[in-house]
């Protein structure tokens, strides 16, 4: 039987900061069994692509984020 695996990063945006800012969550789906985690990252939702998955734009702050996510991609054991 084949498996499926997918990780995705979305932005909560119903849980924003006084500062603006809304935490990152990632979501590791296996086999239709759902997790999440919080990423501990922070950005204001005005900075992020739905439609890509991470921080938009070239600022540093985008930068950091994004390497920080492919960070966490690269530690997730990935399914054969």
């Amino acid at each position: 039987m084949r498996s499926t695996f997918k990780l995705l990063y979305f932005v909560k945006r119903n849980a924003v900061k006084k500062n603006g800012n809304a935490p990152i969550i990632a979501r590791i789906t296996i086999d239709q069994v759902v997790a999440q985690f919080n990423t501990k990252l922070e950005i204001n939702p005005a900075h992020w692509s739905v439609k890509l998955g991470k921080a938009s734009g070239r600022t540093a702050e985008a930068v950091h984020i994004n390497s920080m996510l492919e960070s966490i991609h690269s530690t997730v054991p990935q399914q054969d």
